[in-house]
C-alpha cells in the first residue's frame, strides 16, 4: 500500500503546483483505514517528519498553510497529538512569516489535540500567547499568560517561561507601564541566560532578548539601561556571529542619542552602521538607516518603503513637505495592520510635522495631538515631550501662546522627571538638549508676553495687562535660563561647597573619584567607546561617596534647582548688574537684574542660523589677522574690526541699552551668563560702551551667589606653570619676578601634587581646544611616563603631545585655597558647544575644582601682546584690595596704549605688528576674559 500512495511529499508538491485541489487531496491523504497495515504506518510517519521539515522553509504564508493542513489530513490515522505536531509547526512558520492570523488558528486547534504531551502543549500555548501579542489582541493575552506561566514554572520549563515572560512585558510596554514592563524584561532575560544551548529550540536568542529589553528601558526613560543593554546586545550578536543583528543594535544605539537631542552623535553611530551593514551587502537597510535613497534603490514593493520616503523628503526636502503627507498616511494604515503602535505615533508624528511645514496649521494640530494622545497611552515619555514641543511650536505659530504655555507645563515637567532620573552628567545634559527645546518655547513666549504688556502698559493706559503678570516675567526668565541649561555646573559647585565645609579626607577623595568616574564616562560617550564600565564605575564611585558623606555624619544629596532671584540679587552689590542671555531659535533674551532686585527683559531679533554663521565669521576673520602674511594684513585688521563693530551695534549696544534701563548710573560691574554659543563671544567689549565697567562671565547666573560663598584669601603660594615646549618666547616676561612665583614642573604628576596647595596659579604655555571630545581640551605638559585615561588621547601622545586636560582638572585636582587661576594659553576659554549650554571648557573644569576666578582666551593669544598684558595684570592683581575683574581691565587699556617703542624695550624685539600702538586692536586687547567673582 505504500507504493500505492506513494510518498505524501508528491501529493503536496501536486497541490502546490496546481495539479490536485485541496480537498482531494486531503481525501486522498485520509484513504481507507482498513486497508494500510504496519508497513504503511512506518513510511507514513518518515513521510510526515519529511514534511514537517518542508513545512520550517516554506517560502511564503501559504505555501505554509497548504502544506501544514495537507499535514493535518496525513496525519488523520495517527494518535490526535500527532496532527498537534504539524499544526505547532504550521504556526511557527506562519508566525516567522509574519501571519499570525492563521497561526492562531492552528494553534488553538493544537492545544486541544496536545492534552497527552504536556510540553508540547505548554509551547503550543506559548506560541498562542505570542500570536495575541503579534495581532494586538491584548485582553485575551492578559487573561491567559498568567496560567501559561504557571503551568512552565511547574514543568519547569525555561524556554517557555522566559518568553511568556517576555510577551508579557512587551503587552505591558504597550499598554503604558513601561516600568512594570522592565521588571518583567528583566526577570525573562535572567531566566533565558540561564537555557542551555541544545534546549533552546523556537527561543529568541539572548541578543534579541537584550534588544527587547533596550527597547522597554528606553521607552520607560532609563536611558543609562538602554544605552548598556543594547551594547551588551550588540556584543552578543557579534559573538553569534550575527553581524546584521549587531550593526542594528549600533543603529538603536544611534536612534537613542537621536531621541535626546545629540543629533551629530547620534548620525555618526548610525553611519557606522550602515557602512556595517553595507559590508555585509545589506545595501537596501544601510539607505534605510541612512535616510538616503540612491537610483536604483527606491522600490515601492518593499516593506517600509513609505516611512522612508517620506523621512527623507521631510529631512532634506522640507519645502516639499506636502508630498509626505499621502505616504505617512500610508504608513498609519501600515502600523495599524501590523499592529505597531509606536510606528503608527510616530507616523502621526511625521504627519503633523509634514502639514505644518505645509502651512496647514490646523490639520498639523490635529495630527499632533492625536500623536501625543497615542505615546501618552504607551507611557513612551521621551516621545510624549518631543511630541507635546512640537505642538508647543504649532501653537505657537497660530498665535495661541497662552495655548502654548499650557502644553508645555506638563512637557517640562515630563523633561525634568528625566533629567532628574538620569544618573550621570552626560545623560542629564543629553535629556537637556531635549528639554532645552521646551524651555526655548518657554523662554520666547515669556520674553514676548512681557514687551507686549510692557508696550501696553506704557501706552497710556490704552489696554491693561493682566494682574501681576509683567513684573514678574523677567524674574521667572532668571528662573528659567537656569533650568534651560544643564546645570551640572550648580551642582558641582553646591557639592564642593559641602565638601569643603566638611574637610573629611575620605569624603574629599570619594568626590575626586566620582568626578574622575563622571569625565571618564564624557569621554567614553562623546568618543564612541563602550559604555558599560564607565557607568559601572561612576555607580560604584557615588556609592562610595553616599558611604563617605554618611561617615560624617552628613549628606551629599544636593540639587541642580535654579537660585531665586532675591537670593541672586542679594548677592550682587550696589553697581553691580547681571545679565543673563538666552539663545532661543528666533532670538536671544536679554534678562538684567541689579542689587535691589531691579529687573528688566528684552528679545534681541537674532535667529540661531545668522549666530552660528557670525561666530563661524568671527573665529575665522580673528585668525587670519594673527596669521596674516604682511601684505594682507591691513585688510584683514579692517575686516577684524569690522566684525567687532557689528557685535557693538548689534547685541552688545542692545545689552547696554537694557543694563541702562535698570541703573541710574553707570555700572562698574557686569557678571554675564551667556548661554551656548553666545560663550564665544568677547564680553570686554562691552567696556566700551560701558565706560568704566569690568565685565565677568559666569557659567550660569545661579554660579553668582555659590562662588562668592567661597573663602579664598588668595595668601597661600603662588605657583607657575612654564611652558615644555620652549616654543614661545616671551612668557618669561608674563609675572614680574618680584611678585615671588613658585615654579612648579611642567608635569601632571607634579601639577596634581603641587596646585592643591596653591592660592593662585599661573600658566604660561600652548592651549589645545577639542571640539569633538572638550574634555580633552588642555594645557600643554611634559610627557607622563604613565599615561592617565583622562589624558590626551593616544594619538596626541604618540605625535609627542601631552596635556593636562579638563577632564584631569574635573576628576583629580581639588584647589580648596585658589582664588585665581590664570591660563595664558591659546583658545584657553572656549568652552563645548552643547545645545544643554553646560559650560564644559577649562574654566569651566578649573570653577569646579575651586577656583574662584579664571583669567583665559577665546582665539589664539599673540605671544608677544598676551606677555605685556599678563604683566600688567599680575603686578595691578597684587596691589591690596585688587580685583582680578579690575586688573584685566587696566591691562587691557594699557596694553592698547603701549607704544612700539616701549614695547620693543621691554619684549627686546622688533618682531610687532607694524602699528604704533603695535597691540591697540581688539584681536589683541579682547583675547582674554574673566570668568568668576573676584
Amino acid at each position: 500500500m505504500a507504493g500505492e500512495d506513494d510518498v505524501v511529499a508528491q501529493v503536496v508538491t501536486d497541490v502546490l503546483e496546481g495539479r490536485l485541489s485541496l480537498p482531494e487531496a486531503k481525501q486522498r491523504l485520509e484513504g481507507d483505514p482498513a486497508r494500510y497495515d504496519l508497513s504503511f504506518h512506518e513510511a507514513r510517519r518518515q513521510e510526515l517528519i519529511e514534511l514537517m521539515d518542508r513545512i520550517k522553509e516554506a517560502p511564503t504564508a501559504p505555501h505554509a498553510l497548504t502544506m501544514t493542513e495537507l499535514g493535518v489530513a496525513a496525519a488523520a490515522l495517527f494518535p490526535v497529538e500527532t496532527c498537534g505536531y504539524i499544526l505547532t509547526e504550521g504556526a511557527l512558520r506562519l508566525i516567522a512569516l509574519d501571519d499570525p492570523t492563521p497561526a492562531f488558528d492552528f494553534l488553538e486547534r493544537a492545544v486541544s489535540a496536545l492534552d497527552a504531551d504536556e510540553p508540547i502543549r505548554l509551547r503550543a500555548r506559548r506560541l498562542r500567547l505570542q500570536t495575541l501579542v503579534l495581532m494586538g489582541r491584548h485582553e485575551e493575552f492578559r487573561r491567559d499568560c498568567s496560567s501559561v506561566v504557571a503551568e512552565a514554572e511547574r514543568l519547569g520549563s525555561r524556554v517557555d517561561l522566559s518568553m511568556a515572560l517576555l510577551d508579557q512585558a512587551e503587552v505591558t510596554a504597550d499598554t503604558g507601564d513601561a516600568r512594570s514592563a522592565l521588571d518583567t524584561v528583566r526577570v525573562a532575560r535572567r531566566i533565558r541566560g540561564t537555557v542551555r544551548a541544545h534546549d533552546e529550540g523556537s527561543a529568541y536568542d539572548l541578543a534579541t532578548f537584550a534588544y527587547r529589553h533596550a527597547l522597554i528601558a528606553r521607552q520607560a526613560g532609563l536611558f543609562e539601561e538602554t544605552l548598556e543593554v543594547l551594547e551588551e546586545a550588540r556584543r552578543l550578536a557579534l559573538s553569534a556571529g550575527d553581524s546584521a543583528l549587531a550593526a542594528q543594535m549600533l543603529r538603536e544605539s544611534g536612534r537613542t542619542w537621536e531621541f535626546l537631542g545629540e543629533r551629530e552623535r547620534s548620525a555618526r553611530m548610525v553611519e557606522q552602521a550602515a557602512a556595517e551593514a553595507e559590508g555585509l551587502g545589506l545595501h537596501d537597510r544601510a539607505t534605510e538607516w541612512r535616510g538616503e535613497f540612491a537610483d536604483g534603490v527606491d522600490n515601492r514593493n518593499e516593506e517600509g518603503w513609505a516611512w522612508r520616503r517620506a523621512s527623507v523628503i521631510l529631512r532634506r526636502h522640507p519645502d516639499h513637505a506636502v508630498e509626505a503627507v499621502p505616504l505617512l498616511r500610508m504608513c498609519i494604515a501600515e502600523a495599524r495592520r501590523l499592529h505597531q503602535p509606536a510606528y503608527e505615533a510616530d507616523a502621526r508624528h511625521a504627519l503633523g510635522i509634514s502639514h505644518d511645514l505645509s502651512g496647514n496649521r490646523a490639520q498639523a494640530e490635529a495630527a499632533l495631538r492625536t500623536a501625543v494622545r497615542a505615546v501618552e497611552r504607551r507611557g513612551d515619555m521621551l516621545r510624549v515631550m518631543r511630541f507635546r514641543i512640537d505642538l508647543v511650536r504649532n501653537l505657537i505659530r497660530q498665535t495661541r501662546v497662552h495655548q502654548a504655555l499650557a502644553e508645555l507645563a506638563p512637557a517640562i515637567e515630563i523633561g525634568e522627571r528625566l533629567r532628574a532620573g538620569a544618573a550621570t552628567i552626560e545623560l542629564r545634559q543629553s535629556v537637556a538638549v531635549a528639554l532645552s527645546e521646551a524651555y526655548d518655547a518657554e523662554v520666547f513666549v515669556t520674553a514676548v508676553l512681557h514687551q507686549v504688556y510692557e508696550s501696553v502698559d506704557s501706552s497710556d493706559g490704552a489696554a491693561e495687562s493682566p494682574p501681576g503678570a509683567a513684573p514678574s516675567r523677567p524674574r521667572s526668565l532668571l528662573e528659567l535660563g537656569q533650568r534651560a541649561r544643564a546645570a551640572t555646573m550648580t551642582e558641582a559647585l553646591r557639592v564642593g561647597e559641602v565638601v569643603e565645609s566638611s574637610a573629611d579626607q575620605a569624603l574629599m577623595s570619594a568626590v575626586l573619584r566620582l568626578r574622575g568616574a563622571e569625565a571618564a564616562l564624557q569621554l567614553a560617550a562623546a568618543e564612541f567607546r563602550g559604555l558599560v564600565e564607565p557607568i559601572a564605575e561612576r555607580q560604584r564611585a557615588a556609592g562610595e561617596l553616599e558611604r563617605a558623606a554618611a561617615g560624617t555624619g552628613g549628606s551629599l544629596r544636593v540639587n541642580a534647582d535654579p537660585v531665586p532671584a532675591g537670593e541672586l540679587s542679594s548677592a550682587l552689590v550696589p553697581g553691580e548688574v547681571l545679565v543673563d542671555l538666552l539663545a532661543v531659535p528666533e532670538a536671544v533674551t536679554i534678562t538684567c537684574l541689579t542689587s535691589d532686585g531691579s529687573t528688566t527683559a528684552r528679545l534681541f531679533t537674532w535667529g540661531a542660523r545668522t549666530r552660528r554663521r557670525t561666530l563661524l565669521r568671527l573665529q575665522r576673520v580673528r585668525r587670519e589677522y594673527l596669521n596674516a602674511h604682511p601684505d594682507d594684513l591691513h585688510e584683514t585688521r579692517a575686516l577684524a574690526e569690522q566684525s567687532g563693530s557689528r557685535l557693538d551695534e548689534g547685541l552688545f549696544g542692545a545689552i547696554a541699552e537694557a543694563v541702562g534701563e535698570v541703573c541710574s548710573q553707570p555700572p562698574v560691574r557686569l557678571f554675564v551668563s551667556p548661554e551656548n554659543e553666545l560663550f564665544q563671544l568677547p564680553y570686554w567689549r562691552l567696556a566700551a560702551l560701558l565706560p568704566g565697567c569690568a565685565v565677568s562671565m559666569l557659567p550660569t547666573p545661579g554660579a553668582l551667589p555659590l562662588l562668592r560663598a567661597r573663602r579664598r584669601d588668595g595668601r597661600r603660594p603662588w605657583i607657575s606653570v612654564s611652558d615644555p615646549s620652549r616654543t614661545l618666547r616671551h612668557t618669561a616676561r608674563d609675572i614680574p619676578g618680584s611678585l615671588g612665583y613658585q615654579p612648579c614642573p611642567p608635569e601632571t604628576d607634579a601639577l596634581l601634587t603641587s596646585l592643591p596647595g596653591a592660592g593662585r596659579i599661573h600658566f604660561a604655555c600652548h592651549g589645545h581646544f577639542d571640539p569633538d571630545s572638550a574634555y580633552r581640551s588642555g594645557l600643554e605638559v611634559a610627557p607622563s611616563p604613565v599615561p592617565d585615561p583622562l589624558g590626551a588621547r593616544d594619538e596626541q601622545r604618540k605625535a609627542g603631545l601631552e596635556l593636562f586636560t579638563a577632564a584631569q582638572i574635573t576628576g583629580r585636582l581639588l584647589l580648596p585655597h585658589c582664588t585665581l587661576v590664570v591660563l595664558s594659553a591659546c583658545d584657553s576659554g572656549l568652552p563645548r558647544h552643547h545645545a544643554a549650554s553646560e559650560f564644559t571648557s577649562l574654566p569651566g573644569a578649573f570653577l569646579t575644582a575651586g577656583a574662584r576666578n579664571v583669567i583665559a582666551s577665546l582665539w589664539p593669544a599673540h605671544d608677544a601682546a598676551a606677555a605685556l598684558l599678563m604683566n600688567t595684570f599680575h603686578t595691578v592683581a597684587a596691589t591690596p584690595h585688587t580685583a582680578p575683574s579690575a586688573a584685566l581691565a587696566a591691562a587691557r587699556q594699557k596694553l592698547a596704549s603701549i607704544s612700539r617703542e616701549e614695547a620693543v624695550t621691554l619684549l627686546g624685539t622688533e618682531d610687532l605688528p607694524p602699528f604704533d600702538p603695535p597691540f591697540a586692536d581688539s584681536v589683541y586687547t579682547d583675547c582674554f576674559q574673566h570668568y568668576g567673582v573676584d
